[in-house]
């Protein structure tokens, strides 16, 4: 090989060289040390932001959570109130609105036996609301009490007819909840219940 061919071998060699070089520094920058510090820069700037931007989002989410559970209480309250007057005023309504229901005090009470069947008084059971009437009609062919209480104890107090003569009612308005017994003073075998819900 001649001088000329070594000569051109190495120049070949050297270029391709510089090309290798070139081609793996392709798309850097030409000053690594600047541009490194300009992308931390960059990114350092970038993160910021978005911190900045994830704080100011988390903070409004709280002020808009802070606001709703406010509003929420208001509404609750509100709505506390309202059902406080409708059910005062749905009291009123009941308790003068309620139409009176009837027991008959029927035939035969008077005689012992129908406490057997429980038929001393029609319906020997009853149920109403707060704020209901109850009349009493004597049907039997003899005077009768309704009298608060149990027969083996006596009268509780709490309501009593006196005396109800043939044909004659008694009424009376239930103001409180609870089970009511009531009996005849005269015929204590007839026993009866008002339950006030």
């Amino acid at each position: 090989m001649t001088t000329a061919d070594k000569a051109g071998v190495l120049l070949a060699i050297g270029i391709t060289a510089v090309a290798v070089a070139f081609a793996a520094t392709a798309g850097t920058d030409l000053f690594p040390v600047e541009s490194s510090e300009k992308r931390s820069d960059f990114l350092g700037k970038e993160m910021q932001l978005e911190m900045e931007i994830a704080k100011k989002g988390t903070e409004d989410i709280k002020k808009t959570i802070e606001k709703t559970e406010q509003e929420v209480k208001q509404a609750i309250e509100e709505a506390k109130e309202k059902t406080e007057k409708a059910t005062a005023s749905t009291g009123d309504i009941i308790s003068s609105k309620l139409p009176a229901k009837l027991v008959s005090i029927p035939a035969g009470t008077s005689v012992p036996g129908c406490e057997e069947a429980n038929l001393c008084y029609d319906p020997a059971k009853i149920t109403i609301f707060v704020g209901g009437e109850i009349i009493w009609r004597n049907d039997d062919s003899s005077p009768h009490t309704v009298t608060s209480g149990i027969a083996l104890t006596g009268p509780d107090g709490n309501f009593d007819s006196g005396l109800i003569k043939i044909g004659e009612t008694f009424s009376h308005r239930f103001e409180n909840k609870g089970d009511f017994r009531y009996f005849c003073m005269i015929h204590p075998w007839a026993e009866g219940l008002v339950s006030v819900r």
